[in-house]
């Protein structure tokens, strides 16, 4: 991974966020809010997010961080998951087991697998139950059923679901080609306030 594409780390006290792409990057700049001045946000090119942990860690400003969280997807491996954020924070230099949406240590570190630490899934998931139009998502669903459940044979079925319903309800807005982290601004689009985001929000600002 290139370090030109994240900014550099203040001089200052601040809490650093390592994710795994540009969209949960925007999205947690989103759910921060006004505390976003107070952190740096670092994303890694997919997964690889042990060896941005190392870059990090290497950076001459890493002493300021009070804090480094980590945000990546389950997907559909709860495992697998635990264990990449647990190779991702051993680069940082824990020396334990994560603990999901919990920071400790000194600087505090921890991870937030999403979407709720237990279940297959992925950021997509919070923003499915978090869309502002109850109609129009009742219609997507029944898209889904029309279509015959489409990804049930797919190797991450739930994260596929999840995505593919999200491009359709943001498809049938009347500006179609959001990305999903445009649609919180649009009226239609995603709650950021909704209680769907509530633990992971508490776990950005807990940085």
């Amino acid at each position: 991974m290139s370090r030109h594409q994240n900014p550099p780390m203040p001089s200052v006290a601040f809490g650093l966020l390592l994710v795994e792409g540009g969209d949960e990057l925007s999205v947690c700049r989103i759910l921060a809010g006004p505390a976003w001045s107070g952190l740096c946000g670092w994303k890694a090119d997919g997964r690889d997010l042990p060896n941005l942990a190392r870059l990090a860690r290497n950076d001459p400003n890493f002493g300021f961080a009070r804090s480094v969280g980590v945000v990546l997807d389950i997907e559909n491996s709860v495992a697998d998951a635990e264990s990449l954020a647990n190779d991702t924070l051993a680069a940082l230099g824990a020396g334990g087991p994560v603990e999901h949406g919990i920071l400790s240590g000194s600087p505090r570190l921890g991870a937030f697998l999403t979407p709720d630490g237990a279940n297959p899934g992925a950021i997509e998931t919070l923003c499915r139950q978090a869309v502002r139009d109850a109609s129009l998502a009742a219609c997507v669903g029944q898209l889904i059923t029309c279509a015959g459940a489409p990804h049930a044979a797919h190797g991450n079925p739930q994260v596929a679901e999840d995505k593919g319903w999200l491009r359709a309800y943001l498809g049938m807005l009347p500006e179609p080609d959001l990305r999903f982290h445009q649609a919180f601004g649009h009226p239609q689009g995603i709650d950021a306030r909704h209680a769907a985001f509530g633990s992971l929000r508490a776990f950005v600002l807990a940085l």
